[in-house]
This record gives C-alpha cells, sequence and structure tokens, in this order.
C-alpha cells in the first residue's frame, strides 16, 4: 500500500494510463475489424458505426472525415455498390 498522497496518485496514473491505452486499442481494433452482417439493415450498420466513433472521441481518437468514409465503406459487404445496385 501506498504510503504517501504522492506515491498513491503516481499509482493511480500508472494504473488508469494502463488502462486507458488499453480502451483504445480495444476501440481502434474495433473500429478497424468493423464489418456489416449480410442480414443487418444499413441504418443499423452506420448508427454502430457511428457510436464507435463517439467512443472513440470520447478517448480523444479522432479520424478525419475522409478515413471515417473510407472506413465505413470497407465495413459494407461486397454486393453493396455506390450506386445501391446489386
Amino acid at each position: 500500500m501506498e504510503k504517501t498522497s504522492s506515491a498513491l496518485w503516481k499509482r493511480l496514473e500508472t494504473l488508469y494510463a494502463t488502462k486507458f491505452l488499453a480502451n483504445c486499442l480495444v476501440l481502434k481494433q474495433r473500429l478497424f475489424t468493423f464489418r456489416m452482417d449480410e442480414c443487418e439493415l444499413l441504418r443499423d450498420h452506420i448508427n454502430q458505426f457511428i457510436n464507435l466513433l463517439n467512443d472513440l472521441k470520447n478517448v480523444e481518437v479522432h479520424n478525419d472525415d475522409e478515413d471515417q468514409a473510407m472506413l465505413l465503406l470497407c465495413s459494407l459487404p461486397l454486393h453493396i455498390s455506390l450506386s445501391g445496385r446489386h
């Protein structure tokens, strides 16, 4: 057990910094591996994607608009095209 407030604060900083980094990495992994299920509604998929982006923003990880668009397009099944035709 830590004996001074300074030592306790440093210990807490170490613990939470490690958890914060792990949380950021888990969220990034979820975003980069995010894929739409074949039977999932596009609306639901986009809502989940936005939630992931918001979770990342909450831990101060930001993606520019171009990267967000590319990640969303890459998360869609191959049979969905930009024109909406199958």
